[in-house]
């Protein structure tokens, strides 16, 4: 099942309240999370595509949330809707995609926005493909095609040695 970006950002939030997450950080959180979710389970764990930003890969829905915070630390979810309410999250019945950003967070967690930025900039990543395909000068609204991120982190798995599944979509 495919979740709303803010759903897994929200249960990010919850989850490590205690550790400093400010709005990049969450931005590639969310991307490398949907990238292993891809090559693990052979579908898109959010419902929304990456655009490429000058930071590399963004979630609009996402950066509208919570770009209020800019720098600072995100101090609590956002609810799903502009009219208030409870935030949705990931729910606590599904194991597997808790157990997911449980290991997300032990790969990624102690590393800043900017640190992660760097990391979804390295030559071969979908993003420096496309931003190097387009000089850099990305049109607004350019995602990032899912069978690039399945492909890009089908081979980061592998070279851990774990199994990866066929991108449903391909």
């Amino acid at each position: 099942m495919a979740y709303l970006p803010i759903q897994v950002a929200n249960t990010l939030i919850e989850k490590f309240h205690d550790q400093r997450i400010d709005p990049m950080k969450l931005q590639k959180l969310l991307y490398f999370a949907n990238g292993w979710w891809l090559a693990l389970k052979g579908e898109p764990l959010l419902t929304e595509k990456p655009q490429v930003w000058r930071y590399g890969p963004v979630y609009k829905s996402i950066y509208h949330a919570f770009r209020k915070y800019g720098r600072g630390a995100i101090d609590a979810p956002e609810p799903a809707s502009p009219f208030g309410g409870e935030p949705n999250r990931v729910p606590t019945t599904d194991v597997d995609t808790i157990k997911l950003l449980d290991w997300i967070w032990s790969e990624y967690g102690s590393k800043s926005g900017p640190v992660l930025s760097d990391e979804t900039h390295k030559p071969g990543t979908p993003w420096r493909n496309i931003a190097e395909r387009e000089k850099f000068r990305v049109k607004d609204n350019e995602v990032i095609p899912t069978d690039a991120d399945w492909k890009y982190f089908a081979d980061l798995a592998q070279e851990r040695g774990f199994p990866t599944q066929q991108y449903a979509g391909s």
